[in-house]
């Protein structure tokens, strides 16, 4: 794979695919004659799968059938960093799609990605729509093992990299410094002020009350857990930013089959535990995550996994301070969604799965907060 820009213009055609393909090695010889485009559903990207036909010089492992994710205006070019950067690393773990080639455009902020279409093999172990609704938001079992298994085999491999000495990706998307902290703090205060401005008198006080401490506390809480932890670079891994269930791709049938994760907008140095508190505590109620003790098998076979692919110096009590770190990061995440515009049905359920394990998991303690 490589960063070689080809510009696909407004649309992309078979003689721009046969062009990706060859550069990527993918296609040695023949061409693209054809191809199928068939809608994906993705929100937030221009994302098609294409059911491609060839010349008959095509050697027939050429790939039948691709996903194209486009985007514009810079929005992609951490994912493309990304893939190129792992394409680069030979001993990682195989949880990432498999990708043809992934650039970028430094003009216009164009970039694309082309990657093995695996809809015939895999599946989200839940739908995008299902996670949001929160009533069916619980995987299998046997998906979310799989889910856990891949976070932590992924976390393991980026713990304490020596990439993060590099500018590869970020370090720390809102506590590296106190400059970037204050300026997330200011961005958070911002945004409660103006969801309160748009939903006059209908948050619940108790709520209200709840979040007005958190923002009053978090400066001396960066200070205190933050500020030492990244200017030492302990026990950071890289983390998704976004990885609830629906981001995975589990298998179909074969269950010791490869899961993925996917749609890595936002790759990140940080604390292992925001990945988790995603997964676990944004699109569940406390009912789903206490059920079967459903939350604290999830956190025991993260840290057992970590531990069996060669992250030895990281307690369970370092791992559960570090999920009580994930929950107040993603406390304020509502809060920037209602403010950004959208709608109440789906970040006020997310606050309140939210402020239930915040309140469960005693997080204010570590705010220094009375409330």
């Amino acid at each position: 794979m490589t960063n070689n820009y080809i510009d696909p213009g407004e649309q992309v055609s078979a003689r721009w695919l046969t062009a990706v393909l060859r550069q990527s090695g993918a296609l040695p010889q023949g061409e693209v004659v054809s191809f199928e485009q068939r809608d994906t559903g993705a929100f937030n990207s221009q994302t098609h799968r294409l059911v491609l036909r060839y010349s008959s010089e095509a050697p027939a492992a050429a790939p039948a059938h691709v996903v194209i994710k486009r985007n514009e205006h810079e929005d992609g070019f951490d994912e493309v960093t990304f893939y190129n950067c792992v394409a680069q690393l030979p001993d990682h773990p195989d949880v990432t799609i498999p990708c043809y080639a992934a650039a970028r455009d430094e003009d216009s902020g164009d970039s694309y990605l082309l990657f093995e279409d695996l809809s015939a093999t895999h599946a989200p172990p839940v739908t995008r729509d299902q996670q949001i609704s929160i009533v069916d938001g619980v995987p299998s079992q046997q998906a979310i093992e799989q889910v856990v298994d891949t976070l932590a085999r992924l976390h393991a491999y980026w713990w304490e990299h020596p990439l993060m000495t590099t500018d590869t990706f970020e370090v720390g998307y809102w506590s590296r410094n106190r400059e970037r902290f204050e300026l997330y703090h200011q961005r958070r205060q911002r945004s409660w002020r103006n969801l309160l401005t748009n939903n006059p008198d209908w948050i619940p006080r108790d709520i209200c009350e709840l979040y007005e401490s958190v923002l009053e506390a978090l400066p001396e809480y960066w200070e205190r857990y933050l500020e030492p932890r990244f200017r030492d670079g302990a026990q950071i891994t890289l983390v998704h930013g976004d990885a609830y269930f629906a981001n995975y791709l589990t298998p179909k049938h074969d269950a010791s089959g490869t899961t993925y994760l996917l749609d890595w907008q936002s790759p990140t140095f940080d604390i292992g535990g925001y990945d988790l508190a995603n997964l676990c505590a944004a699109f569940w109620t406390s009912e789903q995550r206490q059920q079967d003790q459903r939350e604290q098998r999830i956190l025991r076979r993260y840290h057992e996994g970590l531990h069996a692919h060669g992250v030895d110096r990281y307690s369970w009590d370092d791992l559960l301070l570090d999920y009580r770190h994930g929950l107040i990061f993603w406390l304020l995440m509502p809060v920037q969604d209602g403010s950004d515009g959208s709608q109440r049905s789906y970040w006020w359920p997310k606050m309140q799965c939210l402020v239930a394990a915040f309140r469960e998991w005693r997080c204010h303690e570590l705010l220094n907060s009375t409330y």
